[in-house]
């Protein structure tokens, strides 16, 4: 094993040098009697080895634990998340529980440290939308240590904890090949965040759709404000090969690229289609309405914190059990944003 210096060992560590697994590791150290004497013997002496010693966080999840649940979001500004939140809140109040809500700002750094100041608040469990693209063994050790997580939205890569997610693969593919069958062959995809999940299952859809009708996908990855996506907007309309529809991995951008479109006189769909991944409250009354491609927030967000209570009942009874995994369909609203009853594609 490396030098540590003067770092901490983790529970990680710990797990490597016993030759164990990490949940083996908390078993033992919170003295849990399903441990054989031998594997505990082994864990034992590896922690006297290492030194390790359980952060506060951790000797406090130990003790009694609050009436309380977290969720960490990445922006409380997109209503795919806000809606998230407003459902968590309820149905946690509903059952007796306060949410103590953080929005990371896709900082993953900013993300563990919420997750740790929330377990140092004795909470019961956390729901969590990653911005992660690896996992911190942070987190790992709050877990390890007994703090049930649900992910939301997104896996936690890595973890061995449950995830409600949505069909962001087949879902964006089902909304770029009903593009394609409008008459659309240069279709662009625009997003940020793409070293998230759902971008990449997102893209993956996208450009699966595409090939597969002998079409070259073509990404922008970087429109992460109002300004960045006006400018893509601009250096669009002066390409010779621009783009006849557009594939929006969000609902921010959708927004964004319909307040451009208004702005720069460009009419939606006849100069340009759009489709979006992502409902919001207006979709269907914005002008055009925007078709989407979406899962229910209300819904995904229900499973997952249901879920979590029932980790927090089996963490409560000293009872464990397999990750489960909740995959909820995405489905195709078609409006006018498509080209719908709005007559034929520009080619």
């Amino acid at each position: 094993m490396k030098s540590r210096g003067n770092r901490k060992p983790t529970v990680r560590e710990v797990a490597e040098l016993a030759g164990v697994g990490t949940m083996t590791v908390s078993r033992v150290v919170n003295n849990e009697p399903s441990v054989r004497p031998v594997t505990r013997k082994r864990v034992l002496a590896a922690v006297a080895e290492l030194g390790y010693r359980r952060n506060e966080a951790a000797r406090m999840l130990t003790g009694h634990r609050a009436t309380m649940i977290g969720l960490i979001v990445p922006d409380l500004s997109d209503s795919f998340f806000a809606s998230c939140a407003q459902t968590i809140q309820h149905v946690a109040a509903g059952l007796g529980y306060m949410t103590l809500v953080a929005a990371s700002e896709r900082n993953s750094e900013l993300e563990i440290q919420q997750a740790q100041h929330m377990a140092s608040r004795n909470l019961s469990g956390i729901v969590l939308v990653t911005s992660m693209a690896k996992l911190d063994q942070g987190l790992e050790e709050l877990q390890a240590n007994g703090l049930p997580i649900v992910a939301l939205d997104r896996p936690i890569a890595g973890l061995r904890a449950d995830a409600v997610v949505t069909e962001d693969l087949l879902g964006a593919e089902a909304g770029v090949r009903h593009l394609i069958e409008h008459g659309h062959k240069r279709i662009a995809c625009v997003g940020y965040d793409l070293d998230v999940y759902t971008s990449m299952e997102r893209i993956e859809g996208y450009s699966r759709a595409m090939r597969s009708a002998g079409l070259t996908p073509k990404v922008s990855p970087d429109l992460r404000t109002y300004h960045d996506v006006a400018a893509w907007v601009a250096k669009m309309r002066k390409s010779k090969d621009a783009p006849t529809a557009i594939f929006s991995l969000n609902p921010v951008n959708s927004c964004r690229l319909l307040q451009v479109f208004s702005e720069a006189r460009i009419s939606v769909p006849k100069d340009v289609a759009l489709v979006g991944f992502g409902d919001f409250d207006f979709s269907s009354v914005v002008s055009p309405p925007l078709t989407t491609v979406a899962p229910s927030p209300v819904e995904m967000a229900r499973r997952a914190v249901l879920l979590l209570f029932d980790r927090i009942k089996e963490s409560q009874e000293r009872v464990r059990s397999t990750p489960a995994k909740l995959v909820l369909p995405a489905e195709l609203t078609l409006r006018g944003s498509c080209g719908c009853n709005q007559g034929p594609a520009r080619k």
